[in-house]
């Protein structure tokens, strides 16, 4: 019942355009007499609300794309005839009426007056249908690049780090195979990134805060690695509690430090982490140390599938709203990243 509703809501302007036609053909021919004017508003109103609906309903949709040719004939032989049926009409309604015959009447003129109202019916319909078309392409390509997106962004989102996940599961193993009392601790905070990655990722974005709780969770299991504690800061200011984020971007960032500062290795190695948001803009940096390379090699950092997973998520999530700057020395590679709003 609704649904019949919204179809004729729709369809009002339509009616009211050509009712409004109607009365304008009516008004017209209402000067010679109200028959005359009946019968321009019958006549004239039918023959172009048929070219224009035979034309965008049936010939446009068929043959305007792939059969040119077919078009252009359906189309004369349409017009030619609805011209036609106008001038043999006015022919039997003024031999039913001789007063309403004008006095220099020709039926050359009044096939070309019909011809003429026939073609503007039939470029007016081209043009809607035409116009519809495009409207109709444009939603068309809009959803494909959303749902695109979409799809992506699930993808990039899932991409969690199969080493950090061993590692983690397998230092849990060695505290409980030596009896730690902290292993029920990091048994529930492993379960609690687990469930963040799985559930709460789902989200285009979360609460800041979940991102900093997990963040602070990964930087736990990497002491793990150690037995001296690392040289690992992380430093939050937050301005707005309610402040959301893209879930999962900082921690690529993170990881990305982690894996080519080799800290747990090199004991000058550091991972320094700055969170700072307030009511302008969202400010995110992690520094880390490299290790000495040899001649002719290059560090990853700036060209790991991680970060260009992050580029591409910032593209989507945040156009023209976000500044990623790489700043990468001899001896140390720094990230920092700038939302606005």
């Amino acid at each position: 019942m609704f649904s019949k509703f919204t179809k004729w809501y729709k369809a009002l302007p339509s009616i009211a355009i050509w009712i409004l036609l109607a009365l304008f053909y009516f008004t017209i021919g209402s000067q010679v007499s109200w028959r005359k004017g009946l019968l321009h508003a019958i006549v004239l109103t039918s023959i172009q609300y048929v070219v224009f609906r035979v034309n965008i309903k049936r010939l446009m949709p068929r043959y305007h794309a792939k059969q040119k040719n077919k078009f252009r004939a359906y189309n004369t032989i349409l017009i030619v005839s609805m011209a036609l049926f106008g001038v043999a009409t006015e022919m039997f309604f003024n031999q039913l009426f001789p007063s309403m015959r004008p006095d220099n009447h020709s039926i050359i003129a009044a096939f070309i007056f019909h011809s003429v109202l026939c073609l503007i019916a039939f470029w007016i319909s081209m043009t809607k249908y035409l116009e519809d078309k495009q409207e109709k392409n444009t939603v068309e390509i809009e959803t494909l690049k959303r749902e695109k997106a979409e799809s992506e962004l699930k993808f990039l989102k899932t991409q969690v780090n199969p080493h950090f996940l061993f590692n983690a599961l397998n230092n849990i193993y060695s505290m409980a195979y030596t009896g730690d009392e902290s292993t029920p601790e990091k048994i529930t905070m492993l379960s609690d990134m687990l469930r963040y990655v799985l559930y709460d990722c789902e989200s285009d974005y979360i609460s800041l805060y979940k991102e900093i709780d997990y963040i602070n969770s990964f930087l736990e299991f990497q002491q793990l690695k150690t037995e001296k504690r690392q040289n690992i800061s992380f430093n939050t200011g937050m301005h707005d509690e309610n402040y959301q984020i893209a879930p999962m971007l900082l921690v690529t960032f993170v990881e990305n430090a982690f894996k080519h500062s080799k800290i747990e290795k090199d004991k000058s190695g550091f991972v320094n982490i700055e969170l700072e948001q307030n009511a302008e803009e969202f400010h995110f940096s992690v520094e880390n140390s490299i290790q000495a390379q040899a001649s002719g090699q290059k560090t990853g950092n700036a060209h790991g599938i991680g970060i260009e997973n992050a580029r591409n998520r910032l593209e989507l999530l945040y156009p023209k709203k976000h500044k990623l700057i790489i700043v990468h020395d001899e001896d140390k590679y720094k990230v920092t990243l700038k939302l606005y709003k």
